[in-house]
Formats: C-alpha cells, sequence, structure tokens
C-alpha cells in the first residue's frame, strides 16, 4: 500500500473531517469536550466547516493530506502555522497553501461555517469553567516557550485510525522539518502521549510538560501534554 503528500482543498472537506473527528474520537479527553461524543453527531457538522478553515488564515497557515494512492482515501493531516519572519516574504512553502477562493465560493463556506458553530466554536462542544481550567496551564506552558522561537509549529497531525503505524504522521512532520531547516527555523509541537515517540524520534527535544487533573468536571484520569522544540538541522537555509 503506497501513501504520498498532496495539498489540501475546499473539496477534500469529508475525507479530512472524517480522518479527523474519527482519530479525535478515540481520545477520551477530547471526548469530554462534547456534550454528544459520536461520529453520527460530529462529523457532519466537521465536514461543514472544514473548508473555510482552510481557505482563512492562508498567510501563515499550511495544510498538507496524504493519501492512499490505490483508493485516493484521504488518511492523514498536518496544519502548520509560519511565524511571521517567514510570512512576510510571501514565497514559502506555496504547495501547502490553500489557494484563494472565488468570492461567491467563500460566502459559502463561511455561512456553511457559521451555521454549524457558536462564538467561533463548534456545536455541541462544551464551553465555561471546564474548557478554562482544562486550558489555561497549557497556555501557560506555550507562552513560556514561544520568546525562544521564532518557530514553525506544527498546529494539527492526525491519521486515520485505521491507517496507525504505518508511517504516514512520520511523512507529514518530515514534510515540514524539511521546510524548517531549509529557512533556519525551530520547530514547535505541543503533543498527546500517543505522539511523543515519533517526535523525539525525528530530533525534538522535550522542554515541558503538563499534567492537568480535571476530575472535578468528570476527567477520570489526568490529561498530560508534551511541549516539544526541534533545533534546525545543519542545512544550508535559503536564501543564504
Amino acid at each position: 500500500m503506497a501513501f504520498i503528500i498532496q495539498p489540501c482543498f475546499p473539496e477534500d472537506a469529508p475525507g479530512l473531517a472524517t480522518t479527523m473527528m474519527s482519530a479525535r474520537l478515540t481520545d477520551l479527553h477530547w471526548r469530554t469536550l462534547w456534550e454528544n461524543p459520536s461520529a453520527e453527531n460530529i462529523i457532519p457538522r466537521a465536514i461543514e466547516r472544514v473548508p473555510w478553515t482552510l481557505v482563512t488564515g492562508t498567510e501563515t497557515k499550511r495544510h498538507q493530506k496524504v493519501i492512499d494512492v490505490e483508493t485516493g482515501q484521504v488518511v492523514g493531516y498536518a496544519r502548520w502555522s509560519l511565524p511571521q519572519i517567514m510570512a512576510k516574504k510571501g514565497d514559502v512553502w506555496l504547495e501547502a497553501q490553500v489557494a484563494k477562493p472565488t468570492p461567491a465560493d467563500r460566502a459559502v463556506y463561511e455561512k456553511q461555517y457559521q451555521e454549524n458553530s457558536r462564538n467561533g466554536q463548534p456545536i455541541g462542544l462544551k464551553g465555561g469553567e471546564m474548557m478554562h481550567y482544562r486550558g489555561a496551564p497549557l497556555e501557560e506552558a506555550d507562552a513560556r516557550i514561544m520568546p525562544g522561537g521564532p518557530f514553525l509549529t506544527l498546529d494539527y497531525l492526525t491519521t486515520d485510525p485505521s491507517f496507525w503505524r504505518r508511517g504516514i504522521g512520520r511523512m507529514l512532520v518530515q514534510s515540514g522539518l524539511q521546510i524548517a531547516d531549509q529557512h533556519g527555523i525551530k520547530t514547535y509541537v505541543m503533543s498527546e502521549p500517543a505522539a511523543l515517540k515519533l517526535y523525539l524520534s525525528l530530533g525534538f527535544q522535550l522542554v515541558d510538560t503538563v499534567s492537568v487533573d480535571y476530575s472535578q468536571y468528570g476527567g477520570t484520569e489526568p490529561m498530560v501534554m508534551y511541549f516539544l522544540v526541534r533545533e534546525v538541522s545543519q542545512v544550508e537555509p535559503v536564501g543564504a
């Protein structure tokens, strides 16, 4: 079975959303955030939100997917954020930059997003005190690390559960690392336990760990997140 990396397009929304949400639904901590954590409830709305997510913030956001060559199925996805020092160049990693839609299409994507979200959050996602309690320690750790940048930041990495342990996540991370090394930029990621071994094997160093016990809000075990930074590999930066 062969896999290849491709750019992302709004019409990829069904495959991207299914891959992303199917993987997220295997995480007990993530499921706790939802009023109704079922695929039947979450995936259809996610499909409607994905196009708007892809076509906004394109100055800094970069998206790639992995497909199964034989079937064309989307089996992996990664979203990256360029630091301003890279984004200002205007010509960095253009193959992973989603093309600007027509005004008509943009209006459709925005309407779909608004109909399936509330105050910028997906419909059905719990808010309030629990969300703040879980998120605040992560934001504090992030704030401690970011001054050490600039970083190319891996915002999102996922693989369809049916295709785990086939090197798909590694393909996507390595794609971004090549860009970071070419431009002499460090790389940063916040990782769940399942991906820690992958990042360490690719040269990331663990710089912080946050464990949040949210049992008073229904958590059955602490949520653990790892913060990792990878230094620039020894290659000559672009433009050097």
